[in-house]
């Protein structure tokens, strides 16, 4: 259960440092291959059509400049939301407006990334109405 040997310390003394070289080591190239082998889900959110239709192309020409698979933009059902207000601060609670919101949703899949393609989807302006939700 003890070491009592000083040649049985030492080897337990060494093999973490070993061990946490190659742990780094093979994380950082499972990292490397996962950016090249993975997937970029990217997903927009707008109030305004034209501005989504604006972003999506964008994104589009970035990532085919940089010779990357896309798939989209898929619209996603659009949400709405309503808002009923009654018109007058006191009385004539009859008389009432309804005021809605709808939310566009796309999607657009990026296959293969390269750094190329990470790097050119960064340096995008896109219009200040769409929200942009990234996952790797």
């Amino acid at each position: 259960m003890f070491a009592t040997h000083t040649s049985q310390i030492s080897a337990l003394r060494a093999a973490p440092a070993k061990t946490r070289a190659t742990t780094k080591a093979r994380a950082a190239t499972a990292q490397a291959a996962a950016v090249q082998a993975s997937k970029i889900r990217i997903r927009l959110r707008s109030f305004e059509t034209n501005h989504m239709q604006s972003a999506c192309d964008k994104i589009l020409e970035a990532a085919k400049a940089t010779e990357a698979r896309v798939s989209g933009p898929v619209p996603l059902p659009t949400k709405r939301r309503i808002f009923c207000v009654l018109r007058s601060p006191h009385v004539n609670k009859d008389s009432r407006e309804h005021f809605e919101t709808r939310t566009h949703h796309r999607l657009i899949d990026v296959h293969q990334p390269t750094a190329q393609t990470i790097d050119a989807l960064m340096a995008l302006e896109l219009p200040s109405g769409v929200d942009v939700e990234i996952k790797l």
